[in-house]
């Protein structure tokens, strides 16, 4: 886990510290389920991650887009639901992270296998754990599966994006690459999911202190965004799982940088959707709080958005 923005315009409705009311989302967002991208003009080619081979840092529009290429792949690959679009098809494809498997090699992915392990009693297989893979040919037919079905076909001429944990270790990387290039056939490039996240905010940088928090179902991360990239990342230990915004803040705060500039948070993630969450981190953390329009659609819409100009 969509579509490009709207003309620019004006920032999203940000969430001030003293505010207490409805969520702020931004009206830009909302243009990213239409799936029609915008023109947008190529970028010079960025700087490779510290720790992720293959990985771009730099938070820039269209940073991936290759010329004469027509067709890429965007990947979110969630513990609880893979998000996927396809440029063969224009289209975005949700589906839990869950396969069966069934006698004869052949399998049931995504809403199917749950349906099937509810009627005929089948073991559900979740291949992704806390935000890295777990079960490595598990996760290659889970994609080829859910990307058969958005009408790619295996090619090795096409570039892929997928989004990492930005703590994930450089090995639980690999695999995760090996498993899409598996699954794919294309060029696999990586993505910091917070980063990727960011994006789809479409914030106005500047000097500003910012904070990104993605609140996903197996993986809560902090990063803190610097030069258009992650300069410090944390994985949350919830101590509360019913609860987790107080963790949350605790590491916000640990990550703030010293600086004149404004403190702004961006919050994305499935999570980032429930009630009074917004309004309790601003009041934490003293920061204006930023939410997309679809908070779970975000770390697909930024990768989209770097594959496309």
């Amino acid at each position: 886990m969509v579509g490009g923005p709207g003309a620019a315009g004006s920032a999203a409705r940000r969430l001030k510290p003293s505010t207490r009311g409805a969520v702020a989302r931004s009206w830009e967002h909302h243009a990213h389920v239409v799936l029609s991208p915008p023109p947008f003009p190529a970028t010079a080619p960025t700087r490779p991650g510290p720790c992720s081979q293959g990985a771009m840092t730099v938070l820039a529009m269209g940073a991936y887009a290759r010329r004469g290429l027509r067709h890429c792949i965007a990947l979110d690959v969630g513990t609880s639901t893979v998000r996927l679009w396809t440029s063969a098809t224009d289209t975005t494809i949700s589906e839990p992270a869950a396969l069966v498997r069934r006698t004869g090699g052949r399998h049931a992915v995504g809403r199917a296998a749950i349906e099937q392990a509810k009627r005929d009693g089948g073991t559900l297989v979740w291949p992704v754990r806390d935000g890295v893979v777990r079960d490595f040919f598990g996760c290659v037919h889970l994609l080829r599966l859910l990307l058969a079905r958005a009408g790619q076909w295996y090619a090795d001429d096409h570039p892929v994006l997928v989004g990492v944990p930005a703590t994930a270790t450089l090995r639980e990387k690999k695999v995760l690459v090996a498993a899409v290039r598996r699954a794919t056939g294309g060029r696999v490039s990586t993505v910091e999911e917070p980063l990727a996240a960011a994006l789809a905010c479409r914030p106005d940088w500047g000097g500003d202190d910012v904070v990104a928090v993605d609140i996903g179902s197996g993986l809560i991360e902090v990063a803190r965004i610097a030069d258009r990239s992650v300069t410090a990342a944390q994985r949350v230990d919830v101590d509360d799982p019913v609860d987790p915004v107080p963790a949350i803040a605790r590491c916000v705060r640990g990550l703030t940088a010293p600086g004149t500039g404004r403190r702004r948070l961006l919050v994305t993630g499935g999570g980032a959707a429930s009630a009074g969450a917004a309004a309790r981190l601003a009041g934490y953390t003293g920061r204006s709080v930023t939410i997309p329009a679809d908070p779970q659609l975000a770390t697909l819409t930024g990768l989209r958005l770097l594959l496309t100009r």
